[in-house]
Protein backbone atom coordinates (compact mmCIF):
# COMPACT_ATOMS: atom_id res chain seq x y z
CA UNK A 1 0.00 0.00 0.00
CA UNK A 2 1.62 3.30 -0.51
CA UNK A 3 2.46 6.20 1.82
CA UNK A 4 -0.74 8.08 0.68
CA UNK A 5 -3.52 5.05 1.35
CA UNK A 6 -1.91 4.55 4.50
CA UNK A 7 -2.36 8.29 5.57
CA UNK A 8 -5.38 8.40 3.93
CA UNK A 9 -6.79 4.96 5.74
CA UNK A 10 -5.27 6.04 9.05
CA UNK A 11 -7.22 9.66 8.48
CA UNK A 12 -10.76 7.70 8.11
CA UNK A 13 -9.88 5.58 11.15
CA UNK A 14 -9.20 8.94 13.07
CA UNK A 15 -12.60 10.56 12.36
CA UNK A 16 -14.96 10.23 14.61
CA UNK A 17 -18.27 8.86 13.03
CA UNK A 18 -20.93 11.40 12.66
CA UNK A 19 -23.85 11.46 14.89
CA UNK A 20 -27.21 9.62 14.42
CA UNK A 21 -30.06 11.90 13.59
CA UNK A 22 -32.43 12.33 16.61
CA UNK A 23 -35.44 10.41 16.01
CA UNK A 24 -38.32 12.62 15.12
CA UNK A 25 -40.60 12.66 18.22
CA UNK A 26 -44.14 11.30 18.07
CA UNK A 27 -47.13 13.25 16.84
CA UNK A 28 -49.54 14.39 19.55
CA UNK A 29 -52.14 12.57 17.77
CA UNK A 30 -50.04 9.35 18.42
CA UNK A 31 -49.18 10.05 22.02
CA UNK A 32 -50.41 8.04 24.23
CA UNK A 33 -49.95 9.84 27.58
CA UNK A 34 -50.72 12.62 26.16
CA UNK A 35 -53.98 11.64 25.29
CA UNK A 36 -55.20 9.91 28.10
CA UNK A 37 -54.53 12.63 29.77
CA UNK A 38 -56.03 15.45 27.58
CA UNK A 39 -59.10 13.13 27.36
CA UNK A 40 -58.90 12.68 31.28
CA UNK A 41 -59.10 16.45 31.94
CA UNK A 42 -61.40 17.19 29.32
CA UNK A 43 -63.83 14.84 30.88
CA UNK A 44 -62.93 17.12 33.91
CA UNK A 45 -63.10 20.23 32.76
CA UNK A 46 -66.42 19.79 31.17
CA UNK A 47 -68.11 18.41 33.85
CA UNK A 48 -67.39 21.80 35.94
CA UNK A 49 -68.08 24.07 33.11
CA UNK A 50 -71.67 22.45 33.44
CA UNK A 51 -71.44 23.19 37.35
CA UNK A 52 -70.24 26.43 37.61
CA UNK A 53 -72.15 28.18 34.77
CA UNK A 54 -75.27 26.48 36.89
CA UNK A 55 -73.97 27.88 40.33
CA UNK A 56 -74.17 31.91 39.36
CA UNK A 57 -77.71 31.18 37.54
CA UNK A 58 -79.28 29.11 40.78
CA UNK A 59 -78.05 32.28 42.62
CA UNK A 60 -79.62 35.16 39.95
CA UNK A 61 -82.91 33.23 39.36
CA UNK A 62 -83.76 32.33 42.57
CA UNK A 63 -83.34 35.49 44.00
CA UNK A 64 -83.15 37.99 41.50
CA UNK A 65 -80.69 39.50 43.02
CA UNK A 66 -77.16 40.77 41.17
CA UNK A 67 -75.50 41.46 44.61
CA UNK A 68 -76.30 37.72 45.78
CA UNK A 69 -75.03 36.41 42.69
CA UNK A 70 -72.09 38.52 43.19
CA UNK A 71 -71.74 36.81 46.67
CA UNK A 72 -71.82 33.60 45.08
CA UNK A 73 -69.24 34.31 42.23
CA UNK A 74 -67.19 35.93 45.19
CA UNK A 75 -66.77 32.71 46.70
CA UNK A 76 -65.79 30.80 43.93
CA UNK A 77 -63.57 33.22 43.10
CA UNK A 78 -61.63 33.12 46.87
CA UNK A 79 -59.70 30.33 46.60
CA UNK A 80 -57.90 32.03 44.34
CA UNK A 81 -56.65 33.96 47.04
CA UNK A 82 -56.30 31.56 49.38
CA UNK A 83 -55.71 27.61 47.89
CA UNK A 84 -53.40 28.79 45.24
CA UNK A 85 -50.17 29.06 46.57
CA UNK A 86 -50.26 25.94 49.24
CA UNK A 87 -51.99 23.78 46.46
CA UNK A 88 -48.79 25.22 44.01
CA UNK A 89 -46.35 23.76 46.50
CA UNK A 90 -48.35 20.47 47.12
CA UNK A 91 -48.74 19.90 43.73
CA UNK A 92 -44.29 20.18 43.44
CA UNK A 93 -44.77 17.55 46.45
CA UNK A 94 -47.09 15.05 45.43
CA UNK A 95 -47.68 12.82 42.85
CA UNK A 96 -49.49 14.37 40.37
CA UNK A 97 -51.62 11.98 38.74
CA UNK A 98 -52.87 10.77 42.30
CA UNK A 99 -53.48 14.16 42.68
CA UNK A 100 -55.79 14.67 39.87
CA UNK A 101 -57.14 11.78 41.11
CA UNK A 102 -58.19 12.53 44.96
CA UNK A 103 -59.65 15.85 43.23
CA UNK A 104 -62.03 14.66 40.71
CA UNK A 105 -63.28 12.29 43.34
CA UNK A 106 -63.42 15.27 46.21
CA UNK A 107 -65.67 17.06 43.82
CA UNK A 108 -67.61 14.79 42.69
CA UNK A 109 -68.65 14.54 46.07
CA UNK A 110 -69.46 18.37 47.30
CA UNK A 111 -71.34 18.78 43.83
CA UNK A 112 -73.60 15.65 44.39
CA UNK A 113 -74.52 16.82 47.33
CA UNK A 114 -75.81 20.22 46.09
CA UNK A 115 -77.88 18.36 43.76
CA UNK A 116 -79.88 16.42 46.26
CA UNK A 117 -80.46 19.86 48.48
CA UNK A 118 -81.62 21.43 44.65
CA UNK A 119 -83.47 18.35 44.03
CA UNK A 120 -85.16 18.39 47.19
CA UNK A 121 -86.20 22.05 47.11
CA UNK A 122 -83.61 23.84 49.38
CA UNK A 123 -81.99 26.49 47.82
CA UNK A 124 -79.25 28.19 50.19
CA UNK A 125 -77.31 30.86 48.97
CA UNK A 126 -74.05 30.05 52.05
CA UNK A 127 -74.58 26.83 51.01
CA UNK A 128 -73.78 27.56 47.60
CA UNK A 129 -70.91 29.94 48.31
CA UNK A 130 -69.38 26.83 49.93
CA UNK A 131 -69.97 24.54 47.75
CA UNK A 132 -68.58 26.75 44.80
CA UNK A 133 -65.65 27.10 46.78
CA UNK A 134 -65.26 23.57 47.15
CA UNK A 135 -65.38 22.89 43.37
CA UNK A 136 -62.96 25.29 42.41
CA UNK A 137 -60.70 24.57 44.90
CA UNK A 138 -60.32 21.12 43.96
CA UNK A 139 -59.91 22.35 40.44
CA UNK A 140 -57.11 24.78 41.29
CA UNK A 141 -55.24 21.36 42.19
CA UNK A 142 -56.72 19.50 39.59
CA UNK A 143 -55.46 22.37 36.90
CA UNK A 144 -51.89 23.16 38.60
CA UNK A 145 -51.35 19.13 38.42
CA UNK A 146 -52.38 18.67 34.64
CA UNK A 147 -50.48 22.27 33.60
CA UNK A 148 -47.43 20.65 35.52
CA UNK A 149 -47.54 16.60 33.55
CA UNK A 150 -47.58 18.12 30.09
CA UNK A 151 -44.22 18.62 30.39
CA UNK A 152 -43.84 14.94 31.13
CA UNK A 153 -45.65 13.64 28.25
CA UNK A 154 -44.56 15.56 25.23
CA UNK A 155 -41.19 16.88 23.97
CA UNK A 156 -40.21 20.36 24.51
CA UNK A 157 -40.26 21.25 20.76
CA UNK A 158 -44.59 19.91 21.02
CA UNK A 159 -45.00 21.66 24.08
CA UNK A 160 -47.04 24.70 22.64
CA UNK A 161 -48.53 22.68 20.19
CA UNK A 162 -49.96 20.71 23.04
CA UNK A 163 -50.98 23.77 25.14
CA UNK A 164 -52.77 24.94 22.21
CA UNK A 165 -54.73 21.92 22.26
CA UNK A 166 -55.75 22.28 25.86
CA UNK A 167 -56.63 25.70 25.07
CA UNK A 168 -58.82 24.33 22.31
CA UNK A 169 -60.14 21.88 24.44
CA UNK A 170 -61.31 24.57 27.18
CA UNK A 171 -62.80 26.64 24.40
CA UNK A 172 -64.90 23.38 22.83
CA UNK A 173 -66.17 22.81 26.44
CA UNK A 174 -66.89 26.23 26.65
CA UNK A 175 -69.39 25.82 23.22
CA UNK A 176 -71.01 23.10 24.59
CA UNK A 177 -71.07 22.86 28.75
CA UNK A 178 -72.53 26.37 28.77
CA UNK A 179 -75.19 26.41 26.92
CA UNK A 180 -75.52 22.53 27.96
CA UNK A 181 -76.00 23.70 31.28
CA UNK A 182 -78.46 26.02 30.69
CA UNK A 183 -80.31 23.80 29.20
CA UNK A 184 -80.12 21.17 32.01
CA UNK A 185 -81.13 23.97 34.47
CA UNK A 186 -84.19 24.46 32.21
CA UNK A 187 -85.32 20.89 32.56
CA UNK A 188 -84.08 20.63 36.34
CA UNK A 189 -82.21 23.03 38.71
CA UNK A 190 -80.98 20.12 40.14
CA UNK A 191 -79.48 18.46 37.02
CA UNK A 192 -76.07 20.67 36.26
CA UNK A 193 -75.14 19.73 39.31
CA UNK A 194 -75.99 15.62 39.14
CA UNK A 195 -74.29 15.69 35.66
CA UNK A 196 -71.00 17.24 36.98
CA UNK A 197 -71.11 14.63 39.85
CA UNK A 198 -71.05 11.52 36.96
CA UNK A 199 -68.69 13.66 34.90
CA UNK A 200 -66.03 13.43 37.75
CA UNK A 201 -66.48 10.03 38.40
CA UNK A 202 -65.95 9.10 34.70
CA UNK A 203 -63.41 11.51 34.04
CA UNK A 204 -61.60 9.02 37.40
CA UNK A 205 -61.91 5.84 35.56
CA UNK A 206 -60.16 7.43 32.61
CA UNK A 207 -56.89 8.67 34.22
CA UNK A 208 -56.72 5.38 36.09
CA UNK A 209 -55.35 4.04 32.45
CA UNK A 210 -52.63 6.94 32.59
CA UNK A 211 -49.18 5.09 33.54
CA UNK A 212 -46.11 6.24 34.28
CA UNK A 213 -43.92 8.42 37.15
CA UNK A 214 -45.59 11.58 37.54
CA UNK A 215 -43.47 12.91 40.64
CA UNK A 216 -41.94 15.79 40.97
CA UNK A 217 -38.05 15.87 40.51
CA UNK A 218 -36.66 16.22 43.63
CA UNK A 219 -35.23 18.99 44.99
CA UNK A 220 -34.54 17.75 48.66
CA UNK A 221 -36.80 16.65 52.02
CA UNK A 222 -39.86 18.33 52.40
CA UNK A 223 -39.90 21.65 54.37
CA UNK A 224 -42.03 23.92 55.76
CA UNK A 225 -44.86 24.34 53.29
CA UNK A 226 -44.39 28.44 54.07
CA UNK A 227 -40.64 28.04 53.00
CA UNK A 228 -41.43 25.77 49.62
CA UNK A 229 -44.26 28.52 48.71
CA UNK A 230 -41.16 31.49 49.20
CA UNK A 231 -38.93 29.57 46.42
CA UNK A 232 -41.94 29.97 43.82
CA UNK A 233 -42.58 33.72 44.69
CA UNK A 234 -38.67 34.32 44.99
CA UNK A 235 -38.57 32.69 41.37
CA UNK A 236 -41.14 34.55 40.00
CA UNK A 237 -40.18 37.99 41.74
CA UNK A 238 -36.72 37.40 40.21
CA UNK A 239 -37.89 37.35 36.44
CA UNK A 240 -39.30 40.68 35.55
CA UNK A 241 -41.43 40.08 32.11
CA UNK A 242 -42.64 36.73 34.40
CA UNK A 243 -44.18 39.97 36.89
CA UNK A 244 -45.13 42.08 33.68
CA UNK A 245 -47.34 39.39 32.51
CA UNK A 246 -49.21 37.88 35.83
CA UNK A 247 -49.96 41.95 36.12
CA UNK A 248 -51.23 42.06 33.18
CA UNK A 249 -53.69 39.04 33.77
CA UNK A 250 -54.78 39.82 37.25
CA UNK A 251 -55.85 43.14 35.83
CA UNK A 252 -57.68 41.70 32.24
CA UNK A 253 -59.10 38.45 35.26
CA UNK A 254 -60.56 41.53 37.10
CA UNK A 255 -62.05 43.13 34.13
CA UNK A 256 -63.87 40.21 32.52
CA UNK A 257 -65.28 38.85 35.94
CA UNK A 258 -67.06 42.69 35.80
CA UNK A 259 -67.68 42.11 32.42
CA UNK A 260 -69.60 38.24 32.39
CA UNK A 261 -71.56 39.24 35.68
CA UNK A 262 -72.38 42.41 33.19
CA UNK A 263 -73.52 40.43 30.56
CA UNK A 264 -75.41 38.11 32.93
CA UNK A 265 -77.15 40.96 34.22
CA UNK A 266 -78.14 42.35 30.62
CA UNK A 267 -79.61 38.51 29.63
CA UNK A 268 -81.90 38.34 32.78
CA UNK A 269 -83.34 42.13 32.30
CA UNK A 270 -83.59 42.08 28.81
CA UNK A 271 -86.07 38.45 29.69
CA UNK A 272 -84.22 36.04 28.18
CA UNK A 273 -84.36 32.21 29.56
CA UNK A 274 -81.89 31.14 31.89
CA UNK A 275 -80.26 28.97 28.82
CA UNK A 276 -79.41 32.11 26.88
CA UNK A 277 -76.77 33.18 29.70
CA UNK A 278 -74.54 29.50 28.63
CA UNK A 279 -75.86 30.03 24.71
CA UNK A 280 -74.16 33.42 24.50
CA UNK A 281 -71.25 32.42 26.38
CA UNK A 282 -70.78 29.46 24.39
CA UNK A 283 -71.01 30.99 21.09
CA UNK A 284 -68.41 34.19 22.09
CA UNK A 285 -66.61 31.46 22.95
CA UNK A 286 -66.10 30.31 19.31
CA UNK A 287 -63.39 33.01 19.05
CA UNK A 288 -61.83 31.54 22.08
CA UNK A 289 -61.17 28.64 20.03
CA UNK A 290 -59.86 30.16 17.00
CA UNK A 291 -57.62 31.97 19.37
CA UNK A 292 -55.87 28.81 20.27
CA UNK A 293 -56.20 26.92 17.03
CA UNK A 294 -54.08 31.01 15.75
CA UNK A 295 -51.72 31.22 18.83
CA UNK A 296 -48.98 28.72 17.74
CA UNK A 297 -48.51 30.36 14.43
CA UNK A 298 -48.92 33.86 15.69
CA UNK A 299 -46.05 33.66 18.70
CA UNK A 300 -43.58 32.21 16.63
CA UNK A 301 -43.91 35.14 14.14
CA UNK A 302 -44.76 37.85 16.68
CA UNK A 303 -42.96 38.84 20.12
CA UNK A 304 -45.11 38.39 23.27
CA UNK A 305 -44.97 42.30 24.03
CA UNK A 306 -46.74 42.93 20.19
CA UNK A 307 -49.19 39.94 20.95
CA UNK A 308 -50.44 41.38 24.41
CA UNK A 309 -49.60 45.35 23.07
CA UNK A 310 -52.63 44.57 19.86
CA UNK A 311 -54.44 42.22 22.03
CA UNK A 312 -55.44 44.68 24.98
CA UNK A 313 -55.83 47.32 22.03
CA UNK A 314 -58.74 45.26 20.34
CA UNK A 315 -60.58 44.49 23.77
CA UNK A 316 -60.15 48.18 24.22
CA UNK A 317 -61.99 48.73 21.11
CA UNK A 318 -64.56 45.69 21.87
CA UNK A 319 -65.64 46.20 25.30
CA UNK A 320 -67.15 49.52 25.76
CA UNK A 321 -70.18 48.03 23.16
CA UNK A 322 -71.31 46.04 26.06
CA UNK A 323 -72.34 49.66 27.31
CA UNK A 324 -74.82 49.85 23.58
CA UNK A 325 -75.47 45.86 23.19
CA UNK A 326 -78.54 44.54 24.37
CA UNK A 327 -79.20 41.56 22.10
CA UNK A 328 -78.11 38.54 22.91
CA UNK A 329 -76.86 37.74 19.09
CA UNK A 330 -74.84 40.96 19.47
CA UNK A 331 -73.24 40.50 22.86
CA UNK A 332 -72.31 36.97 21.70
CA UNK A 333 -70.38 38.51 18.45
CA UNK A 334 -68.70 40.89 20.95
CA UNK A 335 -67.81 38.35 23.26
CA UNK A 336 -66.41 36.07 20.41
CA UNK A 337 -64.02 38.87 19.59
CA UNK A 338 -62.57 39.47 23.14
CA UNK A 339 -62.25 35.47 23.59
CA UNK A 340 -60.06 35.27 20.43
CA UNK A 341 -57.59 37.67 22.24
CA UNK A 342 -57.97 35.38 25.18
CA UNK A 343 -57.27 32.18 23.37
CA UNK A 344 -53.97 33.72 22.12
CA UNK A 345 -52.96 34.90 25.27
CA UNK A 346 -53.28 32.06 27.12
CA UNK A 347 -51.23 29.56 24.90
CA UNK A 348 -48.46 32.49 24.67
CA UNK A 349 -48.22 32.92 28.06
CA UNK A 350 -48.44 29.18 29.69
CA UNK A 351 -45.86 27.95 26.78
CA UNK A 352 -43.61 30.84 28.41
CA UNK A 353 -44.41 29.82 32.21
CA UNK A 354 -43.44 25.77 31.59
CA UNK A 355 -40.36 26.44 29.16
CA UNK A 356 -38.47 28.30 31.50
CA UNK A 357 -39.83 27.22 35.17
CA UNK A 358 -37.72 24.86 36.31
CA UNK A 359 -39.79 21.18 36.71
CA UNK A 360 -39.29 21.20 40.26
CA UNK A 361 -40.96 24.83 40.63
CA UNK A 362 -43.64 23.98 38.30
CA UNK A 363 -46.07 23.89 40.73
CA UNK A 364 -45.36 27.07 43.14
CA UNK A 365 -44.66 29.00 40.13
CA UNK A 366 -47.90 28.49 38.56
CA UNK A 367 -49.65 29.11 41.91
CA UNK A 368 -47.98 32.30 42.47
CA UNK A 369 -49.03 33.64 39.58
CA UNK A 370 -52.68 32.36 39.43
CA UNK A 371 -52.84 33.44 43.31
CA UNK A 372 -52.34 37.17 41.91
CA UNK A 373 -54.26 36.60 38.34
CA UNK A 374 -56.71 34.95 39.15
CA UNK A 375 -57.30 36.09 42.48
CA UNK A 376 -58.51 39.30 41.47
CA UNK A 377 -61.84 37.28 39.95
CA UNK A 378 -63.25 37.25 43.65
CA UNK A 379 -62.73 41.10 43.54
CA UNK A 380 -64.23 41.62 39.97
CA UNK A 381 -67.56 40.23 41.08
CA UNK A 382 -68.02 41.00 44.29
CA UNK A 383 -66.93 44.62 42.69
CA UNK A 384 -69.35 44.40 39.78
CA UNK A 385 -72.64 42.96 41.68
CA UNK A 386 -72.32 45.79 43.94
CA UNK A 387 -72.07 48.61 40.83
CA UNK A 388 -74.72 46.30 38.76
CA UNK A 389 -77.39 46.97 41.67
CA UNK A 390 -76.31 51.02 42.37
CA UNK A 391 -75.86 52.17 39.64
CA UNK A 392 -77.00 50.10 36.44
CA UNK A 393 -75.68 48.64 33.37
CA UNK A 394 -74.39 51.84 31.66
CA UNK A 395 -72.16 53.39 34.48
CA UNK A 396 -70.83 49.34 35.36
CA UNK A 397 -69.75 49.31 31.74
CA UNK A 398 -68.16 52.65 31.56
CA UNK A 399 -66.30 51.86 34.65
CA UNK A 400 -65.42 48.51 32.87
CA UNK A 401 -64.30 50.50 29.88
CA UNK A 402 -61.77 53.10 31.38
CA UNK A 403 -60.16 50.12 33.57
CA UNK A 404 -59.21 48.37 30.09
CA UNK A 405 -58.11 51.53 28.71
CA UNK A 406 -56.26 52.11 31.40
CA UNK A 407 -54.49 48.37 31.02
CA UNK A 408 -53.61 48.72 27.07
CA UNK A 409 -51.61 51.84 28.21
CA UNK A 410 -49.91 50.48 30.96
CA UNK A 411 -48.40 46.86 28.77
CA UNK A 412 -47.72 49.63 25.82
CA UNK A 413 -45.47 51.92 27.83
CA UNK A 414 -43.98 48.88 30.28
CA UNK A 415 -40.21 49.39 29.94
CA UNK A 416 -39.66 45.51 30.72
CA UNK A 417 -41.90 44.69 28.08
CA UNK A 418 -39.99 46.74 25.83
CA UNK A 419 -36.59 45.70 26.66
CA UNK A 420 -37.92 41.52 26.07
CA UNK A 421 -38.34 42.63 22.85
CA UNK A 422 -35.54 44.14 22.30
CA UNK A 423 -34.19 40.99 23.29
CA UNK A 424 -36.48 38.59 21.35
CA UNK A 425 -35.47 40.85 17.97
CA UNK A 426 -31.94 40.73 18.44
CA UNK A 427 -31.57 37.23 19.34
CA UNK A 428 -32.00 35.68 15.35
CA UNK A 429 -29.56 37.72 14.76
CA UNK A 430 -26.76 36.63 16.92
CA UNK A 431 -27.56 33.04 17.09
CA UNK A 432 -29.04 32.63 13.68
CA UNK A 433 -31.94 30.96 15.48
CA UNK A 434 -36.21 31.89 15.71
CA UNK A 435 -36.73 33.72 18.97
CA UNK A 436 -37.11 32.46 22.22
CA UNK A 437 -38.82 33.65 25.32
CA UNK A 438 -36.38 33.51 28.14
CA UNK A 439 -36.58 35.09 31.78
CA UNK A 440 -35.92 38.71 32.26
CA UNK A 441 -33.21 39.04 34.29
CA UNK A 442 -33.97 40.85 37.88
Amino acid sequence: MSDTATRTAAGRSDRPPAPAPAPAPVPLRRNAAFIRLWVGAGISRFGATVGMTAYPLLALWYTNSAAMTGLVTFAAALPNFLIQLPAGALVDRWDRRKLMLWSDLAGALSIAGVALAVFLGHVWIPQLMLAAFVEVTRGIFYDLAERATVRNVVPSEQLSSALAQNEARGAAIGLVGMPGSGLLFMLGRWLPFAFTAVADLVAVICLLFLRGDFKPVSAGPARRIHVEIKEGVRWLWQHRFARVLVGMFAASNLIFQMLMLTVMVIVRRHGDPAAMVGTVTAVGGIGGLAGALLAPRWTKRFSLRTTFVVGCSCWSLLIPSIVFVRQAALLAVVLAGIALVSGVFNVAAWTYQVQNTPDELQGRVNGTGRFLASGANALGGLVAGQLLDSVGIAATGLVISVLMLALTAAVTISPTARAQAREDAARPAEGGSAPEVQPGRA
